[in-house]
């Protein structure tokens, strides 16, 4: 006589289905979109998204580990931070109805810094539409390489390099920022003061400010 088995279907997290995240959006986000990443961190983008009104799916948004100094203490702690990426300020400048595009990238003659090789800079020129004026507004931007490029701590040699993707793409990297950087000017209200995933990786955030409600909370 064969026995019956009872197979169940996999349960998902309560903070997941509590959000009404499908089981195939949320093996997506956890397996393709951030893979590694632990589920907090990934819960976190969800609800990024959701604030923003952006499809999670289309990854508008990264998960940037960095070190974060606590105001209180001055120590500096390891976390997961959320950030946008410049698809989603395309897509929150493209909303308004009022980006009219961009010029080519400018760049400036190359250098040298910390054995990379890259222009000194790039400038790019975002157009708004200004409804008041009924003309077209021009926000330029300019960047330096040194300025803009993220660096990383080699233990072996003791020194400061180039990280891996802005030394694999050091013109591209800084095209990137110098194109955020414009769309923030022509987008004040809608971008604020955020910075993408792609200007700040390597970088360090500080002060934050710790009470007995931290700003870090786990989502639940």
């Amino acid at each position: 006589m064969n026995a019956v088995v009872d197979i169940k279907e996999p349960q998902l997290p309560a903070p997941v289905s509590r959000r009404g995240i499908t089981e195939a959006q949320w093996r997506t986000l956890a397996n393709n979109l951030f893979p590694g990443a632990d589920s907090t961190s990934v819960l976190m983008v969800w609800d990024y998204c959701v604030a923003r009104q952006l499809d999670p799916m289309k990854k508008p948004c990264h998960i940037v580990p960095m070190n974060v100094r606590d105001a209180k203490t001055g120590n500096y702690n390891w976390r997961d931070v959320v950030m946008p990426g410049i698809y989603e300020y395309r897509t929150t400048a493209t909303r308004t109805g009022l980006y009219l595009g961009q010029s080519d990238a400018e760049f400036g003659p190359d250098i040298e810094h910390l054995g990379v090789k890259a222009p000194a800079w790039c400038r790019i020129v975002v157009y708004r539409w200004n409804e008041k004026a009924q003309m077209r507004a021009e926000y330029p931007a300019r960047v330096k390489f040194t300025e803009a490029v993220a660096t990383t701590y080699n233990k072996k040699t003791s020194e400061i390099e180039v990280n891996a993707r802005w030394s694999k793409a050091p013109e591209q990297m800084l095209e990137k920022c110098t194109e955020a950087a414009a769309l923030r000017k022509a987008f004040p209200d809608e971008l604020g003061g955020t910075h993408t995933a792609d200007e700040m990786i390597g970088q360090q955030l500080e002060p934050i400010v710790v009470d007995s409600q931290p700003s870090g909370l786990n989502p639940r």
